[in-house]
């Protein structure tokens, strides 16, 4: 009996909420009214009425009466809004909604009669008067009108809806935006060619960027891949070379670190290191001399290249331990000018500060059977397709017939030489020249720079010679730079000392 009386109690009371809600509901609707004629009858008298401001009417007693202000405040509050919410739509001529107070409250107050036991079973008073606002079409716009509505109070579907609609508005607008830079029928004439030019600016700056992004990590890519191997050549390669003396001559034996390089390539002849500077790569040989001007030591496109002997060169080639041909009197060696110092990218230096040769003046060039160290001696720039008399093919002079060829190739490389030195040069050095672009003369032009050195001889101090340096007063250029620089000339008849004079003299002294 009790748990039937106390079921049928809460039946009870469940009926007094829900009538008591309804007669609320009732209230909104008429606050709902009386303000919605307010403002029409504000609008009214403030076109009628200019200088007599209109005075606010007073709330009627029995909405007053029938509405709590501590218990519906925030009703008279949302019934407030809906009412200023049509008084706009009305005056916009907005005729397509359905959010008017009628629909709204009439869908609510049968609502709230019909299903009130069931209402009062699932839900709790907030949740009924959210139903409400649910009904309304524009309840978010009438949230972003007065901010000061809980979050908790507006509708998730609502605030849903409205974030998807943000969100096509947005992508409404890029869109447009961007077609705005696309030339359109309605555009004039300038405004066509304005466009096109936009567009045209545009596309060569991504095309830029693009060559200019693929030069930088390609020789990112590259530099890596070199750094790797030399890694693991130096590893292996001993700090004197390691042919030894037999009866017969010598023996070459393969060093270590060559081997690891030729199970990568065959065609790596040897590795040039400049110590101090980048320079550190294999240098390769092949018959087809512009073969790695853009291959790499494994064989892939690189704009960087590698360092390359000349095809006709002879450097430690062997057979089975001994030597098939007398190495090249003059080794040549080919790379590119990178700009961020690849390859022979820093043998500019030697040109452009005066400090460089002397921190630098040692070139160490192993073949695959051997470890070599040569010394600079001159270095200078010039024009390969020269045919005036300055001309000066030092890359065509692999070896030489006798002395007088000899120092007349090795002095002419002094009288051009950006520095002097104290390094003397004798009939029968090996030589060793570098050779790589120079912009002295234009990107089309064919300017080179050239780094000439010679071997160190047997128990010879490396650095003897190299570190007073002096800047050479009587340059020889080639002639095409007299032509940019017309006060400069070179005189034939000022004083030079030439290699091969100190020798003539010591030859003289001792008969």
């Amino acid at each position: 009996m009790n748990d039937k009386h106390n079921e049928l109690h809460s039946h009870e009371n469940g009926l007094n909420d829900a009538q008591s809600r309804a007669e609320r509901i009732k209230a909104i609707k008429k606050s709902i009214q009386w303000k919605s004629e307010e403002s029409e009858k504000n609008s009214i008298d403030s076109i009628d009425t200019v200088r007599e401001p209109v005075k606010k009417a007073s709330e009627p007693k029995d909405i007053k009466a029938d509405v709590t202000s501590g218990e519906t405040d925030w009703e008279n509050e949302i019934a407030d809004r809906i009412a200023k919410r049509v008084q706009k739509m009305k005056a916009e001529k907005n005729t397509t909604t359905s959010a008017t107070p009628e629909s709204i409250i009439n869908d609510l107050d049968n609502k709230s009669y019909e299903n009130s036991v069931e209402y009062v079973e699932e839900t709790d008073e907030k949740n009924d008067l959210k139903s409400v606002l649910e009904n309304a079409e524009d309840i978010n716009e009438i949230s972003e009108e007065n901010s000061e509505i809980p979050a908790e109070e507006i509708p998730i579907e609502s605030a849903e809806s409205s974030k998807k609609t943000k969100n096509k508005k947005e992508k409404n607008s890029i869109k447009d935006n961007l077609l705005n830079f696309i030339p359109q029928k309605k555009d004039s004439m300038p405004e066509r060619i304005r466009k096109i030019i936009f567009l045209g600016s545009v596309v060569a700056i991504v095309c830029c960027g693009y060559v200019v992004a693929d030069y930088y990590i390609d020789n990112a890519r590259t530099q890596s891949g070199y750094d790797d191997v030399m890694s693991e050549y130096s590893a292996y390669v001993p700090d004197t070379t390691v042919a030894q003396t037999e009866d017969d001559g010598i023996v070459y034996t393969l060093l270590p670190g060559a081997e690891k390089l030729l199970q990568i390539n065959s065609e790596v002849a040897g590795v040039l290191n400049i110590p101090g500077t980048d320079v550190n790569y294999p240098v390769m040989q092949s018959d087809d001399l512009e073969k790695y001007l853009t291959k790499n030591i494994t064989g892939e496109e690189a704009k960087a290249g590698s360092l390359f002997f000349d095809y006709r060169n002879k450097f430690d080639h062997v057979v089975d331990g001994k030597l098939t041909d007398p190495n090249s009197d003059n080794l040549i060696i080919y790379g590119h000018n990178m700009e961020n110092g690849m390859m022979f990218g820093t043998l500019k230096e030697y040109r452009n500060n005066s400090y460089y040769y002397g921190e630098h003046p040692i070139i160490e060039l192993n073949s695959n059977y051997a470890c070599y160290q040569y010394k600079i001696f001159a270095f200078f720039i010039i024009d390969a397709v020269d045919t005036t008399d300055t001309a000066f093919e030092c890359w065509n002079q692999l070896n030489f017939t006798d002395e007088t060829e000899f120092y007349n190739f090795v002095n002419e490389a002094k009288r051009r030489t950006i520095r002097l030195n104290d390094v003397d040069v004798k009939y029968g050095d090996k030589l060793l020249t570098l050779s790589t672009c120079n912009g002295i003369f234009g990107s089309d032009g064919g300017g080179r720079m050239i780094v000439m050195a010679r071997l160190v001889r047997d128990g010879e101090d490396p650095y003897e010679g190299t570190q007073n340096s002096t800047a050479n007063p009587n340059i020889k250029w080639p002639t095409l730079y007299y032509k940019y620089n017309k006060n400069e000339k070179y005189d034939p008849d000022a004083e030079f000392v030439p290699y091969g004079e100190s020798t003539e003299e010591e030859i003289t002294t001792e008969e």
